[in-house]
């Protein structure tokens, strides 16, 4: 992903100054540690249960902007975003009959979400204090470099290619390095935040959908979820997109 961001500062013509690489690390770091513990909630529960928890991000968002005072104080409308969102992840995360209720991958869902959304939050506040694309530069930089340090934890060979697995990694790579572009330049430089979250929380709709799909396809075993399990989850999915809406057309701007 952190390739994607290369060509910003020669975008920019100038180099990142102190003020630029001190807040794009502070928010690579915030990221990275973020991302670390999805790859944790993952590993802890399937793709289209976490996946709609952290859903829930928009909502973190407005929390952190209202703590921190980065824009005006939240509105009604938001705290029944709220509501709709703890409904929401009771659903999500209702197990099958006599199955058990994954706690660790909930908790750590949550906790990505926050992670995830104070990023956000933060993300308008210091690009415009600074040179927003040298921000943006420095904390992708900062997650790619990071990432880096993971490596030995992996598994097996690193370098060893899986024909199935790694093809669908790769090809991964391309839309969310697109996706990742398109939302540091809603967030950064037109300071939506909240905006940018209410398409991106669609997210939660299509990890079901194709977790369920195109599963069995490629391998997974979250195709095989039973029917009630599979409404409860795109219901509590909805119940996230529907609190995520009164979010920003209730907060001030």
């Amino acid at each position: 992903m952190a390739f994607f961001f290369i060509p910003y500062p020669l975008i920019q013509g100038s180099i990142p100054e102190s003020a630029d690489l001190l807040a794009g690390f502070t928010l690579g770091v915030i990221f990275f540690l973020s991302q670390f513990t999805c790859f944790l909630a993952l590993q802890q529960g399937d793709a289209s249960m976490v996946t709609p928890i952290m859903g829930a991000k928009p909502v973190f968002v407005a929390f952190f902007i209202f703590t921190f005072g980065l824009t005006g104080v939240p509105s009604p409308g938001t705290w029944v975003a709220v509501l709709l969102a703890t409904i929401a992840i009771g659903l999500i995360a209702w197990p099958e009959k006599g199955g058990k209720i994954r706690l660790s991958a909930i908790c750590l869902g949550l906790l990505t979400a926050s992670g995830f959304g104070l990023t956000d939050a933060l993300v308008p506040h210091l690009a415009q204090q600074s040179t927003p694309a040298h921000v943006i530069f420095t904390m992708f930089i900062t997650v790619g470099i990071g990432s880096c340090f993971l490596l030995p934890l992996v598994k097996g060979r690193f370098f060893y290619l899986e024909r199935n697995a790694d093809k669908w990694m790769i090809a991964s790579c391309i839309p969310m390095g697109i996706q990742a572009v398109l939302m540091s330049l809603a967030m950064g430089f037109y300071q939506v935040p909240a905006e940018a979250n209410v398409f991106y929380a669609c997210r939660g709709i299509w990890a079901i959908f194709l977790a369920s799909w195109i599963g069995k396809r490629i391998g997974l075993n979250e195709g095989k979820m039973s029917n009630p399990v599979f409404r409860r989850r795109l219901l509590g999915a909805f119940l996230l997109i529907l609190g995520i809406y009164f979010t920003p057309l209730g907060a001030p701007q």
